[in-house]
């Protein structure tokens, strides 16, 4: 018998159909492992071990089964007051297990331990209209359940609840915090080995916030639940999906819900004989065949929110959608969001041959910037707890740094590049730094792409700002630097964004209307003549080519055995031989929370975690050093096609 557990019900808010596929080994899932990698990217394990040093007395429930540990719980609530780490609570078809149970007397203390940093002052629950904010409504549902199970158990105590999460606004006064709880994956679950100074709870209370939010839940409670589409009350919400459970499956009822669904099949899992649980609800509501959907479906509309609208037309298939759907209007200096929407159903009917360009604005823009060009990428991290005395839970850190060269002339290198390995002390400065010397010297236009390095560059500012000078002897000049990168008051600084030029300009094929590089470079290398000839050659990283940091007369263009060219990142191999690391890699295009570098942030947790061996760090360096180059040479790639097509 299945139970109605947290994750199960965080499952049917999402859609409730998804239940019948969750524990079917035969559909695909891309979240199988995504629960471990996002939490491995967050700090989330780690945030809730900490969590248990706040109750140095507490009681870890560790049997085996969903029975042997509901009775093991109830029987150690029975022995008077206690606090008890993953608790489990049954009652009939509901089971959760609580993070942290505290008992004393009558009354249950309920902790739900997130990885999300909160600022005390301002924890963004609430609107300014009153409603509950999408980035924490799913916390307070989690919390919610857990209540109202905890209550059905133990009808006659008082039940309190609150959430435990990373501090923002507090500093952390020891160093190491993170490094002194190891994350151990052993088989299918996650360990963490707490170090023992951390028992004490002193460092726990000092970076972690406890949120009282019944008052929330009770709002929260008072709402109906929207789950895919279907409706009902909160409690009697809960008590049907229990019913239904493995008797009664929902229907589907598609809507925007499903464009993030996880039980959709790719190309590779049909080839492994997984079924396609998204297709099924499609063919289901919609009497299509796979072959149908393979050219594209209002779920792949870029940035679209209107979705539900489209479906209640029965729009479903990209080729139907017609100039209104979107409210087509396209505009003579920009490809506008309409536009490019449009042009997907265009590409979807086979009427787009090739990309879509505005070549003036493009050209105007190309014409318009200063030699040298300097194509910069940039590697960080926000750790949940932080590597460094002083700082704050989820605090930038800026550890990484490739730079690539274009003179006039047309003369190419990859030219500095910067890593910072430190375990002592905050990698922003001296990466800064480093990248000021590299950068000196000319008021060459710097290219970047979307916002990341302005973003990271603004906080690291910040940061220096909020350093004594006696800490920091260089902190002025390294201020200005950023300000002339940056701009000041409506002028203009030496940065400027390439990938949104290219989104404002050009819409590829194949992209699904995204301008994230790692789309483009793909479809770019696919319909430049130009790029496919120039480096099918082995001219990267030679004296007499193009200078390289870390490759060695290098072919970027290569072809599969179908004769279409191989996405570039994909020859470098894997970024680190830890499997956890590879899954990153591959979801940080659709998952958020991993997003900017996922793969790179662990790996310079592990870096500085102090469990590799010598040989297995110059590995992950070496690695970490190529990636980086990749994607700033991938720029290139963008600059030099961008103007074949102006040509």
């Amino acid at each position: 018998m299945r139970y109605l557990t947290k994750s199960r019900f965080a499952l049917a808010l999402e859609c409730p159909t998804k239940l019948e596929y969750s524990d079917a080994p035969a559909f695909a899932n891309a979240d199988l492992d995504n629960e471990f990698l996002i939490a491995l990217a967050e700090g989330g394990h780690q945030v809730g071990a900490l969590a248990k040093c706040l109750f140095p007395d507490g009681i870890e429930i560790e049997a085996i089964g969903h029975d042997a540990q509901a009775d093991l719980t109830e029987e150690m609530l029975k022995q008077g007051d206690i606090t008890l780490f993953e608790a489990a609570i049954r009652v009939g078809r509901l089971f959760v297990r609580t993070d942290l149970l505290r008992k004393s007397g009558d009354v249950l203390d309920l902790f739900e331990v997130k990885a999300k940093g909160i600022d005390p002052a301002d924890p963004q629950i609430l609107g300014k209209r009153g409603g509950f904010l999408s980035g924490m409504k799913p916390y307070l549902y989690d919390v919610a359940f857990q209540r109202y199970v905890l209550k059905k158990a133990y009808p006659q105590a008082t039940v309190r609840s609150h959430l435990v999460m990373p501090n923002k606004a507090s500093l952390c006064d020891e160093g190491n915090l993170a490094q002194r709880l190891q994350v151990r994956r052993d088989g299918g679950r996650v360990r963490i080995e707490i170090d023992p100074s951390l028992q004490d709870g002193n460092l726990a209370r000092q970076v972690l916030h406890t949120l009282p939010v019944d008052e929330y839940l009770d709002q929260l409670e008072t709402l109906p639940l929207e789950m895919g589409g279907w409706g009902a009350g909160f409690g009697e919400g809960i008590e049907e999906l229990a019913r239904r459970l493995d008797t009664e499956p929902y229907p589907p009822r598609l809507g925007s819900h499903c464009k993030s669904c996880q039980y959709r099949a790719t190309t590779e899992a049909l080839t492994q004989g997984k079924l396609d649980g998204r297709g099924r609800c499609i063919s289901a509501a919609y009497q299509v065949e796979p072959h149908q959907t393979s050219m594209g479906t209002v779920f792949d509309l870029y940035s679209s929110r209107q979705t539900d609208a489209l479906l209640a037309e029965r729009k479903l298939l990209l080729v139907d959608i017609e100039p209104e759907n979107v409210k087509f209007d396209p505009k003579e200096d920009e490809i506008a969001l309409s536009h490019r929407q449009w042009l997907q159903s265009e590409e979807a009917r086979g009427a787009l041959n090739g990309p879509f360009v505005r070549s003036d604005p493009l050209r105007a823009q190309i014409e318009a910037l200063t030699y040298p060009l300097h194509f910069i990428d940039f590697e960080t991290s926000r750790p949940a707890l932080p590597f460094h005395a002083g700082r704050r839970p989820y605090e930038q850190l800026l550890f990484q740094f490739s730079h690539h060269r274009l003179n006039a002339d047309g003369a190419l290198a990859h030219e500095t590049q910067h890593l910072s390995e430190s375990l002592a002390d905050l990698p922003n400065f001296e990466t800064v730094r480093a990248l000021k010397t590299a950068l000196a010297g000319d008021g060459g236009t710097v290219l970047h792409w979307w916002d990341h390095e302005r973003t990271v560059l603004s906080e690291v500012r910040r940061q220096l700002l909020a350093s004594p000078i006696e800490q920091v002897a260089d902190r002025d000049e390294l201020v200005a630097f950023i300000d002339d990168l940056l701009g000041d008051k409506g002028v203009p600084g030496r940065l400027f964004d390439l990938g949104r030029l290219v989104h404002r300009t050009i819409f590829f094929p194949g992209t699904r209307g995204s301008s994230s590089l790692k789309k483009v470079l793909p479809a770019l290398l696919a319909s430049s003549a130009r790029l496919q000839q120039r480096y099918a050659e082995p001219i990267y990283g030679r004296d007499d080519g193009i200078r390289s940091m870390n490759f060695e007369n290098h072919v970027w263009v290569q072809r599969n055995e179908a004769g279409s060219v191989i996405d570039p990142y994909l020859l470098l191999g894997e970024r680190c031989e830890d499997p956890d690391l590879v899954g990153l890699e591959r979801l940080e295009d659709e998952e958020q929370a991993i997003a900017d570098g996922g793969a790179a942030m662990v790996a310079y947790g592990l870096l500085q975690s102090g469990l590799l061996d010598e040989a297995a760090v110059q590995r992950l360096r070496v690695q970490l050093l190529r990636y980086c180059e990749l994607d700033t040479l991938a720029m290139v790639f963008a600059w030099e096609g961008l103007n074949e097509l102006i040509a």
